[in-house]
């Protein structure tokens, strides 16, 4: 057997021939241009994405969401201690501070109740991180909560294009709607990503801090002859080069996630059949799910034996990442006698395996197999 590997990104030559079609017309590499505007009007057509703007990593749509908000220095945002670093810093960079929330073991996101004890009367917004391409399942109940509070909701939808909550896509519940194209998701531009603007008082805004901090868009429209620097903003934007290869995948997503679903769904029939004392598996979602990654939550502290007898049988799997209130930089922003228990219980036992369009079912039932056999032996 060959190494099977954690991911492996899209790579179909039908991608690539857009994205040479591109190159030999001598065409900006830079943009915005044809493919960027196709791809935003796909986007709309699909999911209802109305005004969006093609960044060129999820990061750089979580920043501009920080810089949309304006608040206050030392504003309060709550986070999930376990995201991704820049869940958090993007809005550290923006001078707030981060309230960390704690998270459900079978979710891996936090409940309604976890997110309503952060919140205090200096929060400004919170940050819902929809962890594997899944939904929390209070979406609606805290778009509403929000909005009684006059509290800013951002998803954070890194991995979550293709899913819904109820009958809605996600990236349509919060202000904004922050996505990525990363290669290690089921659509990619080798690197980018996306904001919704779903606060039509910030679709304006939002132009003036996704080019650069400049009223740019007013001279583009012929509202104004010149332009100049109106608002923090950076360089955001996602290459017509990137775009290139990202259009033709939204084509595919229909097949692209019919794909992965029997992927998942093969290691659900598998697993269902045994090892239930064993591993916990973060699957309890009842709506369309783009089939983006499978986690376990290990029983026992033993992950770093099951990682690496599962890499002797040439088996990559994944740990994810450590919690934001442990790590050196995020220590700094735990509250005093916070205790995040679920977090600190499970961060450890967390182990994401292999999921891409180019693993075979074949591939699925050697890896199961091994994983049983790694319980069944006691190792």
């Amino acid at each position: 057997m060959k190494e099977i590997k954690f991911n492996i990104p899209l790579k179909d030559q039908k991608y690539f021939r857009n994205l040479i079609k591109f190159v030999k017309s001598k065409k900006s590499l830079h943009g915005p241009g044809e493919n960027i505007h196709k791809t935003k009007k796909k986007l709309n057509d699909i999911f209802g994405f109305k005004y969006v703007h093609l960044t060129n990593s999820c990061t750089s749509a979580l920043e501009m969401s920080a810089l949309l908000l304006n608040l206050k220095h030392n504003s309060e945002i709550v986070v999930p201690s376990y995201a991704f670093m820049t869940t958090a810093s993007s809005f550290v960079r923006a001078g707030y501070k981060i309230r960390y929330c704690d998270i459900e073991k079978r979710t891996l996101m936090p409940s309604f109740n976890q997110i309503k004890k952060c919140v205090t009367r200096k929060t400004r917004a919170i940050v819902i991180v929809h962890y594997q391409g899944f939904s929390v399942n209070y979406l609606d109940k805290l778009q509403k909560f929000c909005k009684k509070k006059r509290i800013f909701l951002i998803e954070d939808a890194a991995q979550a294009l293709g899913s819904y909550f109820k009958k809605k896509p996600l990236g349509t519940f919060g202000d904004f709607g922050c996505f990525s194209f990363h290669h290690t998701k089921n659509l990619h531009s080798g690197i980018g990503g996306l904001i919704v603007i779903n606060n039509k008082n910030y679709r304006k805004k939002s132009d003036f801090v996704f080019e650069k901090g400049t009223d740019r868009s007013l001279v583009i429209n012929d509202k104004q002859k010149y332009y100049s620097w109106v608002n923090l903003g950076s360089s955001f934007l996602l290459s017509e080069l990137h775009a290139s290869f990202l259009l033709p995948q939204i084509n595919d997503l229909k097949e692209i996630i019919k794909l992965r679903s029997k992927i998942y769904n093969r290691y659900i029939s598998n697993f269902n059949k045994w090892l239930d004392d064993e591993f916990i598996i973060c699957n309890e979602y009842i709506y369309k799910y783009n089939y983006h990654s499978f986690v376990i939550v290990l029983k026992k502290n033993i992950r770093e034996k099951f990682l690496n007898f599962l890499k002797t049988k040439k088996i990559i799997a994944f740990i994810g990442y450590k919690s934001l209130h442990t790590s050196q930089m995020g220590k700094k922003f735990l509250q005093k006698k916070q205790k995040l228990k679920i977090t600190d219980m499970v961060e450890n036992k967390i182990v994401r395996l292999p999921l891409h369009n180019n693993l075979s079912l074949k591939e699925v039932d050697y890896i199961s197999q091994n994983i049983k056999r790694f319980f069944l032996s006691k190792i």
